[in-house]
């Protein structure tokens, strides 16, 4: 509870320095509200005081003397609505301005949170869950909504409980102590409701982000689940899932309703000692029955308040899970991070040169000791058997992560020193399932260089060998897709792709096994497309089809993690018998292929 509401705080205090007259405006509100509500209650006992007194009127008394009470009594009435009307105005701007607080800062937290998530590393989306990060993004932040909710409700609440409070005091100072003997058996129920709520919380969040992974499996593996005929299996899994995220969130509902009944036992309790002591007082002379009727409304009403602000403390451990989790996500640092004497690449590199490259995933040792040296303008075909670190080689020189031992040098350059913002500029790449934005395809193209006019990404598009094809489509290059690239056909995505690369014009080209996903008409369309890609461009080729590499000016075996070979195709045949072994099990297959 505690940490929740220093976070709360902090938030908070973001949100003043952005926008301190809406913070000023719900305060001010707040405080409003709570005037209005102490001059309803003094002004009903003046109303009751005036009934009271021309109820008591003799037969005898004067016409003057009723004419001046009659006025008094309207005159109590007419004040008592308007102040009434006052505190609902009140209420109604200070609720506004909690709404206008909390969206502000709801769209803050999450334009802050989803931007530091793009600076991360690819090494940490490799680790988690995506269902716990949708999760942060969207569930989190909207309980972290309800953090600042609850805060504002303290804050709305402690207003209003202390005018109340006062106007209580104002009447009777001894039943004021009497209604509140009671209220430290208030915080009892408050922390245990809290602790407990703040253990469920955590429960609640993991089994929610289980279910987000459930559904996303699903959605995703949905022809895989149709052929096999997992329907009956994923829809029972999904489904035991979903009661056991629900069932916290009803432990939930349980821990706190038990809680508001304590709080309002104890209430009850408090107005049932003031009927007792304040009617005592009456029958003995030593109070007016208005006055024990004002303060029973405004001790009655004080209570209101008071349970809201427990029923709000309880809310800041309920929570607890959510924010700890935006708490620790804010706090997550890049694992490939720009170094503070980072310089940035100002001007194409013209060699690249690695050097007894090593590198592990914990524990795991994925390459060993890779050395080459590669100029500008040169296709580097990079084969091996599953496993063997090829993909890994990829995401080094694009600096997706860095070297556990040895360097990459960039113009004689260590990677690691330049900015990560002047290498990405000058990368490409191409893997194997084309990604494709939902968005126009024009826009899919033009992402590689936002700048680029429509005539070049058209000529982009011509060069990639998918221009006829994309005007083909409902709406042409306007032609909405979906996520994925679910419209259009494999081949067709990766032809997008390209073009977008060519858009981009990179000098570094990463290929990435960018034709194994495709069938034989599509592969040679696509592979024409990625030659004329290529040409004058340093290109690194990660293929399983050794077929692909027929324009690499030299190929690098890798086998284990370590170099097998490195040369030409009829020089690797001769030399390296992993490569041998390779192209004959290819060739093999290829002739013992049906027609």
């Amino acid at each position: 509870m505690k940490e929740g509401m220093a976070l709360a705080m902090k938030h908070v205090r973001v949100l003043y320095s952005a926008h301190p007259w809406l913070v000023w405006r719900f305060v001010g509100a707040s405080i409003g509200k709570s005037a209005a509500g102490l001059a309803t209650i003094l002004l009903t006992q003046r109303f009751l005081g005036t009934v009271l007194g021309g109820a008591l009127n003799t037969p005898g008394a004067t016409a003057g003397a009723s004419t001046s009470s009659a006025a008094g009594l309207w005159l109590a009435a007419a004040a008592l609505f308007l102040s009434i009307v006052a505190a609902s105005l009140f209420g109604f701007d200070s609720r506004v301005s909690q709404q206008r607080m909390v969206q502000r800062l709801e769209l803050s937290i999450m334009d802050r949170l989803v931007r530091h998530l793009l600076k991360l590393s690819v090494s940490f989306f490799d680790k988690q869950s995506p269902g716990d990060l949708l999760q942060a993004v969207r569930q989190d932040v909207v309980a972290l909504r309800s953090l600042i909710f609850s805060l504002a409700g303290i804050i709305l609440e402690a207003m209003s409980a202390l005018g109340l409070f006062i106007a209580a005091l104002s009447i009777s100072p001894k039943l004021t102590m009497w209604s509140l003997i009671v209220l430290p058996l208030a915080a009892l129920p408050v922390l245990v409701a809290a602790r407990r709520a703040t253990a469920r919380s955590m429960r609640i969040r993991k089994t929610g982000y289980v279910l987000f992974d459930a559904l996303l499996e699903m959605l995703r593996g949905i022809r895989v689940v149709k052929v096999y005929r997992g329907d009956e299996r994923i829809a029972t899994s999904t489904m035991e899932k979903s009661r056991r995220y629900f069932d916290e969130m009803i432990e939930m509902v349980r821990v706190q309703s038990v809680a508001q009944v304590l709080l309002e036992l104890i209430a009850g309790l408090a107005v049932v000692m003031v009927v007792v002591v304040g009617g005592l007082d009456v029958m003995n002379g030593r109070m007016q029955w208005p006055a024990l009727m004002a303060f029973l409304l405004a001790v009655r009403a004080l209570y209101g308040p008071i349970n809201n602000l427990n029923s709000s403390l309880i809310d800041l451990g309920a929570l607890r899970a959510s924010t700890n989790r935006i708490t620790e996500l804010l706090a997550t640092q890049p694992h490939v991070p720009d170094r503070v004497d980072a310089v940035s690449l100002s001007a194409d590199p013209t060699a690249f040169r690695f050097e007894r490259v090593s590198f592990s995933y914990s524990d795991r040792r994925v390459l060993s000791d890779v050395s080459l040296m590669v100029r500008a303008g040169e296709t580097i075909g990079i084969v091996g058997p599953s496993g063997s670190g090829k993909t890994t080689l990829l995401n080094l020189i694009a600096r997706f992560y860095d070297p556990t031992e040895g360097a990459i040098f960039f113009n004689d350059v260590d990677l690691r020193g330049l900015t990560l913002d002047s290498v990405y500029d000058r990368i490409g790449i191409v893997t194997q399932v084309p990604f494709l934005f939902a968005a126009n395809v024009r826009e899919n193209i033009r992402c590689g260089r936002p700048g680029a006019t429509d005539a070049e990404v058209e000529a982009a598009a011509r060069a990639a060998g998918v221009h006829d094809e994309i005007l083909r489509f409902d709406s042409g290059y306007d032609t909405v897709l979906g996520i994925g690239g679910t419209g259009v056909s494999g081949g067709q995505a990766q032809r997008i792709n390209i073009a977008r690369a060519l858009v981009k014009n990179p000098p570094l080209l990463l290929l990435d096994e960018a034709t194994a996903s495709l069938d034989s008409l599509s592969e040679l369309v696509v592979q024409d497309a990625l030659d004329r890609l290529m040409v004058g461009r340093t290109t690194f080729v990660v293929a399983h089809r050794l077929s692909t590499l027929r324009r690499a000016d030299r190929i690098l075996v890798l086998d284990g993690g370590t170099v097998a070979g490195l040369g030409s195709h009829q020089s690797l045949l001769v030399d390296c018998s992993v490569y041998r072994e390779l192209w004959q099990a290819q060739t093999l297959d290829a002739v013992e292929a049906p027609v």
